[in-house]
């Protein structure tokens, strides 16, 4: 509001002074102008921008918000995603302790203690100007490939010669994981009609018509480039 109030005197004195006294009406503009660029400097503003932040679950993350000229406004933070206000100034508004703050040189410092999965998304840093401004970021929480047993098949599995068996492993995680197969001996794996391959990329191994060369161990291989990876070891016994 003062800035707009200092552009409207302005553009008065375009109108009060008269053409005669040209140096006087010079003068004033310029000093009306540099009062103008102070205040705007003055104006609390985002030195740089929040950096999207990667963390693994249970691992601590920091968001940093930068502010310079904060004067007597305040920062908050907010979990968008939540539509939840974290903090205000130097006080923690949420309920969960895992989140606190700190202020140094500037820098107004969101800790995530020991993230969760909910804690994965757009975080906003606020300043109360008027208008507000803010900014956002984003904290990716990452977890590594975990088997589920419960929906994989049991580390030992039998079938009859010339019979078909399809062998599961299923694995959750963020991003999803990536299944792989291998055989334990390094021999090839005959799928799909006797196609012979040395990895084989799907949750759900075929083996069709099997026979006694396809006994033994199998491995499946869970990833999602989180460490570390994970794997199950089947055993495969032709009657």
């Amino acid at each position: 509001m003062f800035i707009l109030t200092v552009v409207k005197l302005l553009l008065i004195a375009l109108n009060i002074f008269p053409s005669r006294f040209t140096n006087r009406r010079i003068m004033f503009l310029i000093y009306m102008t540099n009062l103008v660029t102070h205040v705007m400097m003055d104006e609390p503003r985002f030195a740089q921008p929040i950096p999207n932040v990667t963390v693994a679950v249970g691992r601590d993350a920091n968001l940093p918000c930068v502010v310079e000229h904060l004067g007597g406004y305040k920062v908050a933070w907010i979990h968008i995603d939540r539509q939840m206000i974290l903090t205000i100034h130097r006080h923690v508004i949420s309920r969960i302790p895992r989140y606190s703050i700190t202020y140094t040189d500037n820098t107004w410092l969101l800790h995530v203690n020991q993230a969760h999965q909910d804690d994965r998304g757009y975080y906003m840093c606020q300043v109360n100007t008027n208008p507000m401004i803010s900014q956002v970021g984003y904290l990716q929480v990452v977890v590594p490939p975990n088997i589920l047993d419960i929906e994989s098949t049991p580390s030992s599995v039998a079938v009859r010669e010339n019979q078909n068996i399809n062998m599961t492993c299923r694995a959750d995680g963020f991003p999803a994981p990536k299944i792989i197969w291998r055989r334990e001996d390094g021999e090839e794996i005959a799928v799909e009609k006797k196609k012979k391959v040395l990895v084989y990329d799907a949750d759900v191994l075929p083996l069709t018509k099997v026979s006694r060369n396809e006994m033994g161990a199998y491995l499946c291989i869970a990833t999602n480039g989180v460490p570390p990876s994970v794997s199950k070891r089947i055993i495969l016994d032709v009657e």
